[in-house]
């Protein structure tokens, strides 16, 4: 356990830089400016939106609040989830998984896949979430009665690439101990309310940190609440359920997705 400031966690030291040596070199790390400039007016606006005051206990249907996004709002929700996404942890460890793998099949005597390697495979994907989040629902998980915890891993199926953006699409990211965002793109959902809020109880918050847990390798942030930590946690790599599916989870998705007023 390490106790610091926020701002102590979470760098990687050139890890956007593409070194190929002389004029060549280059680094995609100003594309990330914006978002980061607007995380702080990103994270007080989260404090604006409204919850249900229903119980746990109630139908969800109650439970559930819409709420407005403009589009400005929309934007930057876009940009502020997709920047976090494409420069995670674990979708750096799938480049290199996956990077590794096409060298070892193609003979090569070195396949370890350095960050130049990662790197070049991972620019472009902020652009192409990005654009893709642009369709969706969105919803904000609040809780007062226990911490969201997060990990260097979260739940989601983006693929670490920029092919393949379909529809299907989830992703569940905890950005303070008080709330998590949430983003779907099913087949089908009503096309408003672009936004949903949802308060959960103390044990739909512990589930989700369960979930965080699988998706995490190395590392978990909290606040005051200490996790106890899980044997799928423990493995020390990131783990995924299969085809990214929960049995508790999919069926909340399924009801924030598919609200109408």
């Amino acid at each position: 356990m390490h106790r610091a400031p926020p701002g102590a966690f979470g760098a990687s030291t050139n890890a956007h830089h593409i070194k190929t040596g002389g004029h060549w070199d280059s680094t995609f790390e100003p594309i990330f400016n914006e978002p980061d400039s607007e995380i702080a007016a990103f994270v007080q606006w989260l404090g604006t939106l409204e919850t249900s005051l229903a119980s746990p206990d109630q139908p969800m249907i109650e439970r559930i609040l819409p709420q407005p996004l403009p589009d400005e709002r929309a934007a930057q929700t876009t940009r502020v989830t997709a920047s976090l996404l494409a420069r995670s942890p674990s979708i750096r460890a799938s480049i290199k998984q996956t990077t590794e793998y096409y060298r070892r099949r193609f003979g090569l005597a070195d396949p370890i896949a350095d960050k130049t390697l990662i790197a070049a495979n991972q620019r472009g994907l902020y652009d192409a979430y990005r654009k893709r989040m642009m369709r969706g629902r969105w919803a904000v998980l609040f809780s007062d009665e226990r911490e969201f915890i997060a990990g260097d891993g979260f739940l989601h199926n983006f693929p670490a690439s920029r092919d393949a953006l379909n529809a299907g699409l989830k992703l569940v990211l905890p950005i303070l101990p008080t709330a998590t965002i949430v983003y779907m793109s099913p087949m089908q959902y009503p096309t408003e309310p672009r936004l949903v809020t949802l308060r959960l109880g103390a044990e739909e918050v512990d589930r989700l940190n369960a979930i965080t847990q699988v998706y995490a390798s190395e590392f978990l942030f909290y606040r005051d609440e200490k996790p106890e930590l899980s044997d799928a946690f423990q493995c020390g790599e990131h783990r995924q359920f299969q085809y990214h599916g929960h049995h508790w989870l999919d069926p909340l998705l399924d009801k924030l997705s598919q609200y109408n007023r």
